[in-house]
């Protein structure tokens, strides 16, 4: 039986993207009063995705096909931009409350993921007669 399921491998990678922006916001909180520290965030999951997965995906199945998309290296990592906001004196552009709400959301995304998860997972011991 094949568990390579697309929702399984969505909600993983969501959960490991917003993994990832927590770790980005956790440095910017933690460079809050860093004279010149720029804030960075990652884009949105939403907009990496259509990125990296449009609607038709061709793939290399043999070793004579040409490289195409993320396998060519094309969009498979997201780099983490600066964050626009007023400057303080020192030149640092975090936002502790910015911040606080971006974690908010991540926290979300990654409950999300998480829910999907579980509930895919459980459909499946369902399916097999295992409780």
């Amino acid at each position: 039986m094949d568990l390579n399921l697309n929702v399984l491998r969505l909600a993983s990678g969501l959960a490991t993207y917003a993994a990832r922006r927590q770790a980005l916001i956790a440095e910017n909180v933690a460079n809050a009063d860093t004279p010149g520290f720029r804030a960075r965030d990652l884009p949105d999951f939403a907009a990496v995705l259509d990125q990296a997965a449009p609607p038709f995906t061709a793939r290399t199945t043999r070793a004579g096909h040409i490289p195409f998309g993320a396998e060519a290296g094309l969009g498979a990592e997201p780099r983490p931009d600066a964050v626009e906001g007023a400057d303080t004196p020192n030149g640092n552009s975090v936002s502790i409350e910015d911040q606080m709400t971006r974690a908010a959301g991540i926290r979300q995304s990654h409950d999300l993921a998480m829910g999907v998860y579980a509930k895919t997972l459980d459909v499946l011991r369902a399916s097999i007669g295992v409780k």
